[in-house]
């Protein structure tokens, strides 16, 4: 179970990692940081070369003092030598040379890798970096009258000292030294950047990821008419800009399945309506076919009595429509009647007509006349 525990909590840190928000938020952060880091490490590397540049000048300064010191009435060219033995000090292995002036600034006498420094510049900056095809240099001035003391007003025995010093010592160990904070800046940065995603992962990645799952099941649920599922967003109960984007999903989630309980609602109620309507047109189909059959003479009443059963207009005209036709059927059977009966009248009396036409006829009269005076006997006897 530890097993399984650690290998789920490694999967949903891989997912973490492969979101794109968690790659941009954890990229911005160790950027920022490095970026950081990396302007408060200028001035510690500034900081850093003044030490190590410092501490050559200490050393040079207590060896320049001993000379002035244990020689006061020396010459330019006594110090030049005095300051020569000082390439062969353990302590000194780093002096290349170095130059004496004398307090108009006319030069007395070099030894060793000349420096660049000059009197004039001195003035100005007592101690200078200069960079060479051999490396870099580091050329510090002195007065006799006021070493260790910055410069002092130009006297008549006063002279003027620049060492030169090999510098490249310095710039390795500035390297490692802006190795070793660089690489503990990258561990810092990389810590907290952990640390935060983390952090961000609990408050604001995993949420979101959440959130995104529950909004493509929204959608497949209103895709798919199913039943509204359990959303895993809803259980984060928070205070804050994400709580109200979830508290928002929730509501617009509602209101959609409102709406599509609306419209199914309508949808039901409108294929009701088409079905009475596609009832209504065939039961006024009815009542059309039914004045037709008035009119061919082939018209049942019972063909509209589910039409006539209607509590509406239609129902109405319908059950008139009955009345009326009954009613044409019963004043049509009543002049047949009385057309047929008229029919007898007429014939009787073209009959009476035709017979009186023959009763009244001279042919007929004669034959009567002669009928009159004719035996009955004398007829059947001739």
């Amino acid at each position: 179970p530890r097993a399984m525990r650690l290998a789920k909590s490694l999967q949903t840190t891989a997912s973490l990692f492969r979101s794109p928000l968690s790659q941009r938020i954890i990229a911005g952060m160790f950027v920022s940081l490095v970026a950081i880091e990396a302007i408060l490490l200028v001035p510690s590397v500034q900081r850093r070369q003044g030490e190590l540049l410092d501490q050559i000048e200490e050393v040079s300064t207590g060896k320049v003092r001993w000379i002035v010191t244990t020689y006061p009435t020396a010459t330019g060219a006594e110090l030049t030598q005095h300051l020569q033995q000082l390439q062969s000090d353990p302590m000194l292995q780093g002096i290349l040379g170095g130059a004496v002036y004398d307090s108009e600034g006319n030069l007395v006498d070099t030894f060793g890798e000349p420096p660049e420094l000059t009197t004039a510049s001195a003035r100005q900056d007592r101690n200078q970096i200069f960079t060479t095809s051999e490396g870099r240099r580091y050329d510090i001035a002195w007065t006799t009258t006021g070493i260790g003391e910055g410069m002092l007003p130009d006297l008549s025995e006063n002279h003027w000292i620049v060492l030169r010093h090999n510098a490249d010592d310095t710039q390795r160990a500035l390297l490692f030294y802006m190795l070793r904070i660089g690489g503990l800046v990258l561990l810092i940065a990389a810590f907290i950047t952990l640390a935060m995603m983390v952090l961000l992962s609990r408050l604001l990645i995993t949420p979101i990821l959440t959130l995104r799952r529950d909004l493509a099941l929204a959608g497949e649920t209103v895709a798919c008419d199913n039943n509204a599922p359990e959303f895993a967003s809803l259980r984060y109960q928070r205070q804050d800009e994400l709580g109200e984007v979830i508290a928002t999903f929730r509501q617009m989630y509602g209101q959609i399945c409102a709406e599509i309980g609306d419209r199914k609602q309508a949808e039901a109620t409108l294929r009701h309506q088409n079905h009475e309507m596609q009832q209504y047109i065939e039961q006024v189909d009815k009542v059309t076919a039914a004045a037709t059959a008035v009119d061919g003479g082939t018209f049942d009443p019972a063909s509209l009595d589910d039409v006539a059963q209607r509590d509406d207009q239609l129902g109405q005209l319908a059950r008139m429509f009955q009345l009326m036709a009954a009613s044409i059927e019963r004043r049509e059977t009543q002049l047949k009647q009385q057309l047929m009966e008229l029919t007898i009248e007429i014939d009787q009396v073209k009959l009476q007509k035709q017979v009186a036409q023959i009763t009244e006829s001279d042919y007929f009269q004669e034959i009567q006349s002669e009928l009159k005076h004719l035996q009955v006997d004398e007829f059947w006897q001739s």
